[in-house]
């Protein structure tokens, strides 16, 4: 069947949720680089930065996760994405307007609030725009808005920070947060029901979720939450490494702050091509499973070169490739996994528990991963980070609900 325009803007629905999808993540690794910068200023420990950024970040996620899971339906994907994106915008702001350890952290808990927010309307305007054979191909898409982001502020921090010194960075983050929350704003829309889409916009795909049996059903499923196991393990081992990387590559190794930060990113960035290439793949295939199954048991498996490594940077360099690559495989497979556990009409509020387990991650890598180093050292910290992929594992071969 031709598309006519109502259907062909789907793409402006996945512009506008690419671009909104930036502001979480964004605020996310904003923190990292500025942690050298920030401990002098501050005159406080690289853990207690990582408490006042990155710890109350994950706090945040985890107050607010499930909880606008379960309202977001109420208010509508569109009315639901500007709560999200303005609650980061005040995140951002107060982060900025007040740098000072408590002004930190009461701003990092406000931008994790609105992270808390991300996932649901999202995944939600993608199942409605989307058909299920197109699902992965989109989130495949969409969920490199992670990388994308990391990447983006590990390579322009340096060079801001160089320029205008390290506020500069938030100032970035704030301003690309007001720019987001206007296009989130201007371009979202349901879709019209007028039979130009192949299989229909079928009701269900648009309903409300807010009936016991929906939240019985997004919220109590078994599938989503094997699902959601993995996507904790995925999110811990990143978040551990890309947090703690940059402070010893340039405390440890002696690499300068931009040599550190393109590193750091190297395997996030290699997100930014394996995850939608997965998507297609795993449409084609019909599987979702495989994929976050390889995902985990490959990242476990390379876990213990950290340990040889030494400190060269090509040895580190081709390491985070072949670990961005092993990261990729999992991302679309798991943004596509609740509509099909849960169906189309649950799948916006099942990905809150997704949500929820960034939150944890954020909350739980960079703190626990920082406070090892005194007892295990540098490489054996970070190689901890891989330690719940073996949940992960176990996670999707005890799933049944997912292909």
């Amino acid at each position: 069947m031709t598309e006519n325009g109502n259907y062909r803007y789907r793409w402006a629905i996945l512009f506008a949720a690419f671009v909104a999808g930036m502001v979480g993540p964004i605020a996310l690794f904003v923190m990292p680089p500025l942690f050298p910068s920030l401990t002098a200023f501050l005159g406080v420990s690289l853990s207690g930065i990582g408490f006042a950024a990155m710890t109350s970040f994950g706090i945040g996620i985890s107050v607010m996760a499930i909880p606008f899971a379960i309202l977001s339906p109420r208010l509508g994907w569109k009315n639901a994405g500007i709560a999200c994106l303005g609650t980061i915008t005040l995140g951002a702001l107060v982060t900025m307007g007040f740098p000072t350890f408590w002004g930190i952290f009461v701003g990092r808990f406000i931008a994790g609030l609105g992270f808390g927010m991300a996932f649901t309307w999202p995944v939600g305007a993608l199942s409605v725009w989307f058909r299920k054979d197109e699902m992965g191909l989109a989130t495949g898409i969409w969920s490199i808005t992670l990388p994308v982001s990391g990447l983006l502020i590990f390579v322009l921090a340096p060079v801001l920070i160089a320029s205008y010194g390290w506020i500069s960075v938030l100032w970035f983050s704030l301003l690309f947060a007001i720019a987001s929350l206007v296009i989130w704003a201007l371009l979202t829309k349901q879709p019209a029901d007028d039979g130009s889409r192949p299989n229909g916009y079928f009701a269900e795909e648009r309903s409300v979720c807010l009936s016991h049996d929906c939240i019985v059903s997004a919220f109590l499923d078994r599938g989503v939450w094997l699902v959601a196991v993995a996507w904790f393990a995925l999110n811990y081992y990143l978040l551990g490494v890309t947090s703690l990387a940059p402070a010893y590559f340039t405390t440890v190794l002696g690499f300068n702050l931009f040599t550190a930060s393109a590193l750091a990113i190297l395997p996030v960035s290699m997100i930014i091509w394996a995850a939608p290439v997965t998507g297609i793949v795993s449409d084609r295939s019909g599987t979702r499973r495989t994929f976050i199954l390889v995902s985990m048991a490959a990242g476990l498996l390379f876990c213990p070169v950290m340990f040889f490594l030494g400190p060269g940077l090509l040895p580190w360099a081709l390491f985070f490739i072949v670990l961005g690559i092993v990261w990729g495989l999992a991302p679309a497979a798991v943004f596509a996994s609740p509509r099909e556990i849960v169906g189309p009409e649950h799948a916006g509020p099942a990905s809150g528990i997704l949500n929820l387990m960034v939150g944890l991650a954020a909350l739980s890598a960079p703190l626990v991963t920082e406070s090892l180093v005194p007892v295990i050292g540098w490489q054996g910290a970070l190689a901890s980070t891989a330690l719940p992929s073996v949940a992960g594992i176990i996670a999707m071969v005890r799933i049944k609900e997912l292909r």
